[in-house]
């Protein structure tokens, strides 16, 4: 068999050739291809010789098909609509879809980030899944190995190059402390914030937190009795003890909203502002489907 080199070949005359077939007439051919019949003439010329086959014989009524070009027909209709396929950008509907999304975020992420997306995420793709995962520190630097679609966290360092990021909103860090504090009074100082203990949230590998560097710049020091891998178990261990957890002003005030016996202080020294992202990999940028959930995250956060 005598090999064919693709690359040779001019895929434009295939789409030629079915409109050939379909008209049966090279004028008509040439009028529906807007171009003139000599090339239409030159065009069957060359797939003549890329079939080795007349194709086309000349009768009363206008062209015949050989039986070669009968045999080929349904094919080069099949390959003509899987290369129409090929090319055109995927299309994703979200009413039909029964797509499985993926979201990395903490659990203070999933109490301030999930309520307000599930109910449009819901509706308008009723037979689709998100699913919620676990989100670290490390996790920025492993999104081209994860299953993750998006995560939503504070970045404390640069993602790689290959991850794209939208800034979601602006947040500060506050104090919880349970609610009527014997030894508060209503009111937090610098000197009750560094003589109570404090529970602390770590996630991923330990590190000075950002309160505590600032705290050292002012010659103080907190005393950290109890540390947790996540939040709200934390504030379920203030909520019963005299401890002081000091966490973002967005997860206090939804978690108040639902927990009366807590209260919420601001930090008695100044602390920078801080951004909750959305990040994702740079394989996703064009992903329809991943736009329009990108799309229902920001739309929240509005």
């Amino acid at each position: 068999m005598q090999e064919i080199k693709l690359s040779e070949v001019d895929l434009n005359l295939l789409y030629i050739l079915q409109v050939l077939i379909e008209e049966l007439n090279v004028t008509k051919a040439a009028q529906r291809l807007n171009v003139s019949q000599p090339a239409v003439s030159r065009s069957l010329s060359r797939l003549r010789e890329v079939f080795g086959d007349p194709l086309f014989v000349r009768t009363s009524h206008g062209l015949s098909l050989t039986s070669r070009t009968e045999s080929l027909a349904p094919f080069l209709t099949d390959i003509l609509k899987g290369l129409e396929n090929l090319i055109q950008p995927p299309e994703f509907t979200p009413l039909t879809s029964s797509r499985r999304f993926s979201l990395s975020t903490t659990d203070f992420g999933v109490l301030t980030v999930l309520p307000k997306i599930l109910d449009s995420f819901r509706q308008s793709a009723p037979h689709a899944v998100l699913e919620v995962k676990n989100w670290n520190e490390e996790t920025s630097f492993e999104l081209d190995s994860n299953e993750i679609d998006v995560a939503v966290a504070v970045l404390s360092k640069e993602p790689p190059n290959s991850v794209r990021s939208v800034k979601l909103d602006t947040d500060k860090m506050v104090c919880i402390a349970r609610a009527n504090h014997d030894q508060l009074e209503g009111k937090l100082t610098l000197e009750s914030y560094v003589n109570l203990h404090h529970a602390q949230v770590v996630l991923g590998k330990r590190e000075l937190a950002a309160v505590d560097r600032i705290l050292a710049k002012m010659g103080h020091q907190r005393h950290i009795a109890v540390q947790l891998p996540n939040f709200v178990p934390a504030v379920r261990v203030v909520e019963s003890s005299d401890l002081l957890l000091t966490v973002p002003k967005l997860f206090a005030s939804d978690i108040i909203s639902l927990n009366s016996n807590l209260a919420v202080y601001d930090l008695p020294f100044e602390t920078k502002e801080f951004d909750y992202s959305m990040i994702w990999h740079e394989r996703y940028e064009f992903d329809p489907g991943h736009q329009w959930l990108r799309g229902i995250i920001q739309q929240a956060f509005i």
